[in-house]
């Protein structure tokens, strides 16, 4: 009597490798339903990230994210190099500016200084004004 069991492949890595019939329904069913998945998908107009993806970049690279303002982010940046460039003009003996920059209390800066909070409370206080007329004579 001969065998008559029908067989079932399905290429691996460019092999076809025997199965049985239970992983090869089991197997194409997947398959099936990814592309029934992607099908409707499409269907509906929605669209994947990973679709755009490339060689040179990910396909998120290319959505644009609407809660920055990327002209404000950059005028933010440029406004932020500027102070530290009339920061580097003023008297900041004990770097309070430093200090508050990195969230830090005038008690905090006091203790790194050893100085009383009171002292670093009057520097920050003149150091603040002549950076705000710094800024003033630049605006």
């Amino acid at each position: 009597m001969k065998n008559d069991r029908k067989k079932y492949f399905i290429k691996i890595q460019g092999v076809l490798v025997e199965v049985t019939d239970e992983i090869y329904i089991a197997y194409y069913g997947m398959e099936r339903k990814e592309k029934y998945l992607i099908e409707k998908d499409k269907a509906h107009g929605l669209l994947h990230y990973d679709s755009w993806d490339s060689q040179e970049a990910n396909g998120v690279d290319f959505i644009r994210d609407n809660t920055i303002n990327v002209e404000e982010e950059a005028l933010k940046n440029i406004a932020v190099l500027d102070i530290w460039s009339y920061i580097a003009q003023i008297e900041d003996k004990y770097h309070i500016c430093e200090g508050i920059a990195n969230g830090n209390t005038e008690k905090e800066i006091a203790n790194k200084a050893n100085v009383t909070q009171q002292a670093i409370h009057k520097n920050k206080k003149k150091a603040l004004n002549s950076l705000k007329k710094i800024i003033e004579k630049n605006f």
